[in-house]
């Protein structure tokens, strides 16, 4: 399960605040709840910090003890960011796992703890200059944004093992005065080539509500994957 959760940007959440914000999702996968997603993110001065939690809950909560909790700090300029350091601590079944990027020039450099030996097809961090972590990628998916800058993203991610591009395609109105960005999820790097052979991209939705102001809310997230259609939505 906690593999599962890595495999997708939108699960490895967020942030705690000062001029903050912040906000916790329910997840159901194929129609069953899976787990709680729970964010809060902060900035200042050009900087931000953004912590966030991933639980287990439901059917999946009573079979597997599943924790993830990451921090990432760096700097942010409109749909802009520049991470410093990302860090995050999980647990399975009673093991934990940590791991910590730090970044010299955009580029990360991973630390794991315990040490693990990984794949050959696995993505090299040296090669990863430009990507942002999983959770300042969270960051700018989920956060409250202006119209002009909501559906503007296109940014590549590096979770520790793969590379994937994560953009905006288009916009669409929703009921209610929502409006709904169509995305694409696609992978590049560090993938089993089986995976890459069967489904490079996948397609996915962003809902957001009005708040007033100018300014819109993420609401719900909408995920085809592999185990049954993910849904995220707002609590």
């Amino acid at each position: 399960m906690i593999g599962f959760l890595r495999c997708l940007p939108f699960a490895c959440l967020l942030a705690v605040p000062a001029a903050a914000e912040e906000g916790s999702f329910n997840v159901s996968l194929a129609g069953v709840r899976a787990g709680i997603l729970a964010y809060s993110g902060e900035e200042s001065g050009g900087r931000d910090t953004a912590r966030g939690s991933a639980r287990a809950s439901g059917l999946a909560g009573g079979v597997l003890d599943v924790t993830l909790d990451t921090v990432a700090q760096g700097r942010v300029r409109g749909n802009s960011y520049r991470p410093a350091s990302y860090r995050q601590v999980g647990t399975e079944r009673g093991k934990s796992r940590d791991m910590s990027f730090r970044y010299r020039g955009g580029v990360p450099s991973v630390t794991r703890n315990p040490p693990r030996t990984l794949p050959d097809y696995v993505a090299n961090p040296a090669a990863q200059g430009g990507t942002l972590d999983p959770t300042t990628t969270a960051y700018a998916m989920l956060r409250d944004r202006p119209r002009d800058l909501m559906c503007q993203l296109d940014i590549d991610l590096f979770d520790g093992r793969r590379r994937a591009e994560i953009k905006y395609v288009g916009l669409r109105q929703g009921r209610d005065g929502t409006l709904i960005c169509e995305g694409e999820y696609r992978r590049l790097q560090g993938f089993k080539p089986e995976e890459l052979a069967e489904k490079p991209f996948w397609p996915f939705t962003v809902t957001y509500t009005p708040l007033g102001g100018g300014n819109f809310r993420v609401t719900e997230v909408r995920i085809p994957t592999t185990f049954g259609a993910m849904r995220m939505r707002r609590r």
